[in-house]
């Protein structure tokens, strides 16, 4: 009886633990570190990827560098504006990230804007002129 017991309780711990590890998905954390991102056309079609280092964060606010691993088009309006420094600010509330590629100009400039998701940040990015809206397409960044 008492090996059948703790047969029973060896069981029961076994179907527990293999229930309570599961799917369980921790939100996307962004914060100082690096990170890879991707930014296609509004068609989908990949522009460039590249990797992101958030240097500075304090208070929702954050700045760093970036650069481009691989351009498969340079063409596209805004590229040339972009300069590898950034900032932006995060949201928590409506886990939302905005991302201004050149801090340094507040004209000819490409802007991310982003939702965190459970993996990832993804959005849209446009390139912004002093007449307004140019051209936009598809970011996404991951850890």
């Amino acid at each position: 009886m008492n090996k059948h017991f703790i047969l029973f309780l060896a069981i029961c711990g076994l179907i527990i633990a293999g229930c309570s590890s599961g799917n369980i998905s921790t939100p996307f954390k962004f914060g100082k570190g690096k990170y890879k991102f991707t930014m296609t056309d509004s068609s989908g079609t990949e522009l460039l990827r590249g990797t992101l280092n958030v240097i500075s964060y304090e208070n929702d606010k954050f700045s760093g560098t970036y650069e481009f691993t691989e351009i498969s088009d340079k063409s596209f309006e805004g590229f040339s504006s972009m300069n590898g420094e950034f900032s932006g600010d995060l949201n928590q509330k409506d886990k939302r990230v905005f991302i201004n590629t050149n801090p340094r100009i507040a004209d000819s400039n490409v802007f991310w804007n982003m939702k965190i998701k459970n993996n990832k940040l993804s959005g849209g990015w446009n390139y912004s002129v002093f007449r307004g809206r140019s051209q936009g397409g598809l970011i996404s960044i991951t850890k």
